[in-house]
C-alpha cells in the first residue's frame, strides 16, 4: 500500500516537473505564453517557480537562474518518493546528498555558463576586439561583476588588462569548478555511507 503511495508521489512530481519545464520554455515565445493552454499551465507552475525568485543569490544581472532551483528541488522529492518506493526506507544520509546534488546542480550551472561566456569573450576579444554590438554589452554587464571581483581578490592593488583579467577570471572558474566537482563527489559517497 505504503509503497505503491510512494511511487505515485514520486511519479506526480515527476509529471509536475514536465510542466514547469514546458512552462519555462513557452515564457519564451510570447504567442505560446499568452495562449489558453500558456494561461493555463502558468496558473499551475508560476506560484511555485515565483517563490523561488525571493532568493537574490539566484539572479546575477538580468538572467534569472531561480528555475534551475525549484526543478532541483522537485528532483529531490521524485527521487526520495522513489527511494522509498523501492526499498521501504530512507536515511538520512540519501536526503542530506539529494540536498547537496540540488545545491551543487545550481551552483555548477552557474559556473559552467560563466566558463562557457568567459571563452566567448575572449574569443571575440582576441579575434574581432573593436567590433561591438547589443549581446557584447549584455554579456559585459554579466561578466564584468564577478570579473572585477576576482581580479581584486588576487591581484590586491595591481592593474590588469581587460583580456587579463578574462583569462585570469577564466582560469579561477575553472579550478574552482573542478575542485568542487570532486568535493562534492566524495562528500556524496560519505553521505550515501551513511546507516541512518
Amino acid at each position: 500500500m505504503l509503497q505503491s503511495i510512494f511511487y505515485t508521489a514520486s511519479s506526480l512530481i515527476s509529471m509536475y516537473s514536465f510542466v514547469c519545464i514546458i512552462r519555462i520554455m513557452m515564457s519564451w515565445i510570447p504567442n505560446l505564453e499568452y495562449s489558453p493552454v500558456g494561461r493555463f499551465i502558468a496558473g499551475l507552475c508560476d506560484p511555485y517557480l515565483n517563490w523561488f525568485k525571493r532568493f537574490s543569490f539566484t539572479r546575477i544581472g538580468m538572467v534569472d537562474f531561480s528555475p534551475i532551483l525549484a526543478l532541483g528541488l522537485l528532483s529531490v522529492g521524485s527521487m526520495t518518493f522513489s527511494t522509498l518506493a523501492a526499498t521501504g526506507r530512507i536515511t538520512l544520509g540519501i536526503v542530506f546528498a539529494g540536498i547537496l546534488q540540488v545545491v551543487w546542480s545550481f551552483f555548477s550551472f552557474l559556473l559552467n555558463i560563466m566558463i562557457v561566456f568567459l571563452i566567448i569573450r575572449l574569443i571575440h576579444d582576441l579575434v574581432s576586439r573593436y567590433s561591438y554590438s547589443q549581446f557584447w554589452t549584455m554579456l559585459d554587464r554579466f561578466l564584468n561583476p564577478p570579473i572585477s571581483k576576482i581580479t581584486r581578490l588576487i591581484m590586491r592593488n595591481r592593474t590588469l588588462s581587460y583580456r587579463a583579467s578574462l583569462i585570469l577570471t577564466l582560469l579561477v572558474t575553472v579550478a574552482v569548478r573542478v575542485g568542487l566537482a570532486f568535493g562534492i563527489h566524495y562528500a556524496l559517497i560519505l553521505l550515501y555511507s551513511i546507516p541512518v
